[in-house]
């Protein structure tokens, strides 16, 4: 079942959403889709941290 996550970039809200295989976090986004090891933590934390690592360096990228 896939799970909604947002976080807040400068003034924009960026959405994906995400779901477990196993200990693995498939996330996907505007973007694309990224599989990331969650390991020990919770899903949701992982999936905020790198939907918001994802969106900074895309926003990054796009400015150069």
């Amino acid at each position: 079942m896939w799970e909604s996550v947002q976080v807040a970039v400068g003034p924009r809200t960026h959405r994906g959403r995400y779901r477990l295989e196993g200990r693995r976090l498939v996330l996907e986004w505007r973007g694309g889709r990224i599989v990331e090891w969650c390991g020990m933590l919770r899903p949701e934390v992982v999936a905020e941290s790198k939907l918001k690592q994802l969106v900074s360096s895309a926003a990054y990228a796009g400015a150069a």
